[in-house]
């Protein structure tokens, strides 16, 4: 029969197919690659705690120097000679700049420009008071003078105070007490230069002078036209324009001119 063959042909495929078969159905299918794995995120390491700074010392001070400091410092009235222009100044211990600090209102002392540049303040060896710039400069060098007070020459700009509000109650005269008849001199025992009578009369900003004939040649030049008590001073203007003298009380009840730079004058009751 013809189909024999064929049959014959089949079935010999059949049987050389199966184990190709059977061997593809017995493996596992192929793993898929594995995806890569995450890392972990990473923790910031805690940050190393900063060495700690050693605290900055204060200036070391010569002993000598503040012992120096503590007998002047307190608060003091700084002012103009004419008493136009005013503030309190206080000198501390505290160290600072080349010496010690100096605490004031700059609203209040902007009336009086070079204290602008002031950043310290030291005693000096001779008793007088500096106030010095950053730098250490000196801006201003008060010098002793009466009742606990200080003055100071500024070159091109003029004369100054500084005196203690506590000096200042305790010589203070009254009006009524200045009123009446003055005789200038040099020294005591010197010659008369010149004869002055305060008067209660209103002039110029303060009381009329009188002056008497026969002044000597330099006060009948200053020609006095008023005067004022100021700051514990007897404050005389001229009515040359010239610099406004000041008299300061002494201890024996005279008057002597101050800053006592140059030549001497008294005022002195006849």
């Amino acid at each position: 029969m013809r189909f024999a063959p064929v049959l014959s042909a089949l079935l010999l495929g059949a049987a050389l197919t199966a184990p190709a078969l059977a061997q593809t159905q017995g493996k596992p299918d192929a793993a898929k690659p594995a995806a890569p794995a995450k890392p972990a995120p990473q923790r910031p390491a805690p940050a190393k705690p900063e060495p700690a700074r050693p605290l900055a010392s204060a200036p070391k001070v010569d002993p000598a120097l503040l012992a120096a400091a503590q007998k002047v410092a307190a608060t003091f009235q700084l002012a103009s000679a004419d008493g136009a222009r005013a503030c309190a100044v206080t000198l501390t211990t505290d160290p600072a700049g080349s010496g010690f600090a100096v605490d004031f209102a700059r609203d209040a002392c902007a009336a009086l420009p070079f204290m602008a540049q002031v950043a310290s303040w030291g005693p000096d060896p001779s008793g007088a008071i500096r106030l010095t710039g950053a730098e250490g400069r000196t801006i201003a060098e008060f010098t002793e003078a009466t009742g606990g007070s200080y003055e100071a020459l500024r070159d091109g700009d003029g004369v100054y105070f500084l005196a203690p509000p506590s000096a200042l109650h305790g010589i203070e005269a009254a009006p009524e007490e200045m009123l009446g008849e003055w005789q200038l001199f040099r020294a005591v025992g010197a010659p008369v230069l010149c004869r002055w009578t305060l008067t209660d009369t209103p002039a110029g900003g303060g009381r009329q002078v009188q002056v008497a004939p026969g002044c000597s040649a330099p006060l009948a030049e200053f020609a006095a036209t008023a005067w004022r008590l100021e700051g514990g001073n007897v404050v005389v203007t001229s009515a040359a324009g010239q610099s406004p003298l000041r008299f300061a009380r002494q201890e024996d009840g005279t008057w002597a001119k101050t800053p006592e730079r140059g030549r001497p004058l008294l005022l002195i009751r006849p």
